[in-house]
Order: C-alpha cells, then sequence, then structure tokens
C-alpha cells in the first residue's frame, strides 16, 4: 500500500474496465478495511480523476458508487462525504483522462478550482460539462453527484471547439433539460434494467448528450446543423419516452430536440421511415406489452393510455400489426 503522499501502491484493486460493457458496478468505501480505505477507494473508483486525502477536520471518507460503462462512455453516480478531487496530468497523458465530464449535484455543492485558486461554484442540480484534460480541482460537498464521460475527440468535434472557461452549463434548453432528466432516470432505475436494457438506455443518453453538444456548439459557433443519424436516434428516444402524449407530433419531437422539422424530417428519410409510423409502432408495441400484462384495465383505457385517440382506430391498427384484435391478443394471457 502507500501513504497518503501518493507512493507507490503494491496492492491491487479491481478496476471497473474489468466487469465488462452494460453491467452495473456498485462499490463502497465500506468494501475495505478501515486501514487501508483511502488508497483503495482511490485507486478503484477513480481512473479520470485522483483523489485528495481528506483533511484532519473532516469526515472519514465514506461513498457509494455506481457505474455502467458502454461502447460509447460511462454513466457513473456516487454519493458520499466532502472530498476533493484533481484532474490529472498522468491520467490525461495515460489516455484515461481524455474525456469531457457532463456532470450535476442534484444534493450538495460542486466548486471547481483552476489554476491560480480562483474558485467557481457550478450552480447547484445544472447540468454543466468539464473537460478533464484541463488543470483543476473538484470540491465536492456532502452529496451525490451524476454525470457521464464521452470520449474527448467526439465530445468536442461535436461541440465543434473547446469548452470556454471552467465548465460550460448545458441545459440552457430543452434538449439539456431532457438529458439531465435522462440522467436522473437512469440512476434511479438502472439497477433493476437488464445488461440489454441498460444499453440500450446508456447509448441513448450518450447519442443525445453528443447531440445536446453539437446545438450547444452550434449556438457558440453560429453555424452547422445537426448530424442526422445522432439526430434520428434521439428522435427515436424521445419518442420512446414520450410516446403517451395524444399530440406527439413532428413539430413537438423537433421542438424538445431543438431543430427545425424539416431537418427532423431529412434525418428519418435518411434512415426509411417517418417520424409518424415511428410514434405509431412505438405505441403499439407498448400497447401490446400492457394487454400481456393483463393489468384489469380496458382495452379502451390502455389505447388512450398509449397515446391513440380513438380506440376503433386503435383495434384496426393492432389488428393490420399483429393479425387480431387488442381483445383476441389478450385472451391468448388469461
Amino acid at each position: 500500500m502507500s501513504d497518503r503522499r501518493g507512493k507507490a501502491i503494491k496492492t491491487v484493486f479491481p478496476k471497473e474496465a474489468d466487469t465488462g460493457l452494460y453491467r452495473l458496478k456498485c462499490i463502497s468505501t465500506t468494501d475495505f478495511d478501515r486501514t487501508e480505505r483511502f488508497d483503495a477507494w482511490r485507486e478503484t473508483a477513480y481512473s479520470v480523476v485522483d483523489l485528495e486525502a481528506p483533511r484532519l477536520d473532516e469526515a472519514d471518507l465514506f461513498a457509494i458508487k455506481r457505474s455502467v460503462h458502454g461502447e460509447t462512455g460511462v454513466f457513473a453516480s456516487q454519493e458520499g462525504s466532502e472530498h476533493r478531487t484533481l484532474f490529472s496530468r498522468s491520467a490525461s497523458l495515460s489516455g484515461a483522462g481524455d474525456v469531457v465530464v457532463i456532470s450535476m449535484m442534484p444534493v450538495g455543492e460542486l466548486g471547481l478550482e483552476g489554476p491560480g485558486g480562483a474558485l467557481s461554484m457550478a450552480p447547484h442540480g445544472r447540468l454543466a460539462a468539464y473537460d478533464a484534460t484541463r488543470p483543476m480541482r473538484y470540491h465536492r460537498s456532502a452529496g451525490r453527484e451524476i454525470y457521464l464521460l464521452l470520449p474527448r475527440a467526439k465530445a468536442l468535434g461535436a461541440l465543434g471547439g473547446r469548452i470556454p472557461g471552467l465548465f460550460l452549463l448545458v441545459d440552457t434548453i430543452p434538449l439539456g433539460v431532457m438529458v439531465r432528466d435522462q440522467m436522473l432516470a437512469l440512476d434511479r432505475h438502472a439497477e433493476h434494467l437488464e445488461p440489454k436494457e441498460l444499453a440500450a438506455a446508456l447509448d441513448a443518453i450518450h447519442a443525445l448528450a453528443l447531440l445536446l453538444l453539437q446545438r450547444i456548439g452550434r449556438e457558440l459557433n453560429g453555424s452547422g446543423e445537426a448530424d442526422a443519424n445522432a439526430l434520428f436516434l434521439a428522435a427515436k428516444h424521445y419518442i420512446q419516452s414520450n410516446y403517451q402524449m395524444i399530440d406527439l407530433s413532428p413539430e413537438a419531437v423537433a421542438r424538445a430536440l431543438g431543430c427545425s422539422r424539416s431537418t427532423l424530417y431529412r434525418a428519418f428519410t435518411l434512415n426509411d421511415v417517418t417520424i409518424m409510423d415511428t410514434v405509431r409502432d412505438v405505441r403499439l408495441a407498448m400497447s401490446r406489452k400492457l394487454i400481456e400484462a393483463a393489468t384489469g384495465r380496458s382495452i379502451s383505457v390502455i389505447a388512450y393510455e398509449c397515446g391513440f385517440k380513438d380506440p376503433s382506430s386503435f383495434g384496426r391498427m393492432f389488428r393490420s400489426r399483429f393479425g387480431v384484435s387488442p381483445s383476441e391478443w389478450r385472451d391468448q394471457f388469461r
């Protein structure tokens, strides 16, 4: 083991990357012996930043971290005691710190200290982006942080340049609020999702985050259009999350994603589908699941809950898609 001055650590602790993709990993400081806790947590829970030793007047280190590694990045949340971390040059040189962090503190406060000791406070509960290759120190109060790690080249490429200042608020537009809400939802439900479901949720959030940076970059730079494939994936995710809306129209989807209706139409055309066909398919798939669940709700109620205005037209679309009526389908599961 090392002391808290950062000497070489002899004991080898498991790394998060060893757990495989799209599997939720939960670790806690209580998993380690008290005498080894600081070094074990620093080695196990951190790769992009370096954990600094607690001060003499601070409580003992306590933290719980949950993380999911995907093909396009990492999602994680951590709650616990007050602590500080440093974006380290060694992590950047090794490639581990070559990321952009999109973070929020739903509980507690976060301060960022740049070169020269100037401290900036990230607004509580807001979504902000940081460049992990820039030298800065995180001051976290007791609380909880939720964050994404995105490959730096992709993130800055989407943004169209560097992040101005220590951090950039990215929930200043509806799409940013949507990404923030999806991060909160994934943190709340991740432990109940299977790997395939985690993969779909995480990849969708990463696609939304890159589209968000692209939109913010267009506003900062005053030019450019959204990438069609990223826009298509983000629109599908939005539809899957809001299929219950009766007025879920191309205009509503375009407005939520911050693009023009014509740009959205082009993104769907390139994927050989239409917006409203996608809305219909998502609604039919969800209605079939509810019917299979035998909840006791009537077919008409299920149709309305899935965004269909008229039970009769819902029945015709259901039969056209699945070959039987909704009631006939329900009879198969009684």
